[in-house]
């Protein structure tokens, strides 16, 4: 079976996920923003073992623990090409938007998974999405055997949208992403970049 554990990090409380498979003991890490200690002492804890890191998108507080994390395991990093401009400004946006300098690095993107338009969490496959809106790159992760689908900023619980007045962001296709999420089948488990879970069903009514 498949374990979602849900860590909420950083001052902009964005939802870590630690996706592991229990039969083999393997882990996926989806959006870690903050704080790679309490990331990586709670997949210790646990010995399960990550394979890889995956951002829905590049906004930086979906990936500041990321670097720190790609070498505590060893493992690596993804994110959409079309959002890698972000990477570069990762630096100066956290500091901007969380009013203190931020030192950490960006994370290195592993080019080699660029090619696939799925990836592995044990024996479960999770399909790579696109959901462009919010940013150029956004994605989603959904699994249909489990019926479970992380949207990063692109929808979330109450069916409020992710931010559409960046400079790069575009309102239009951000609601044809939201279209393609509420799309899946109605009981489909929705795991946001912030706040609590929903349904597709929910989301509809």
């Amino acid at each position: 079976m498949l374990h979602v554990q849900t860590l909420v990090v950083g001052q902009l409380q964005t939802n870590c996920y630690i996706v592991s498979e229990n039969k083999s003991g393997t882990a996926i890490i989806i959006d870690p923003g903050d704080d790679a200690t309490y990331i990586g002492d709670t997949i210790v804890s646990q010995k399960i073992t990550p394979t890889a890191i995956y951002a829905t998108h590049g906004h930086f507080d979906h990936i500041l623990a990321a670097f720190e994390l790609q070498h505590m395991f060893d493992i690596p990093f993804f994110v959409c090409p079309k959002d890698e401009f972000l990477l570069s400004r990762m630096q100066a946006s956290a500091s901007h938007f969380l009013h203190m300098p931020v030192i950490e690095p960006p994370p290195t993107v592993s080019k080699e998974l660029q090619q696939y338009s799925s990836f592995l969490c044990g024996t479960y496959q999770f399909e790579i999405r696109m959901s462009p809106g919010h940013t150029p790159g956004g994605v989603f992760f959904y699994n249909k055997k489990t019926d479970i689908c992380f949207t990063g900023d692109t929808v979330f619980a109450g069916g409020a949208v992710g931010e559409w007045r960046h400079e790069y962001s575009d309102k239009t296709i951000l609601m044809q992403s939201v279209s393609s999420i509420l799309s899946l089948p109605p009981q489909t488990t929705l795991y946001p970049g912030h706040g609590e879970s929903t349904t597709v069903q929910s989301l509809h009514l």
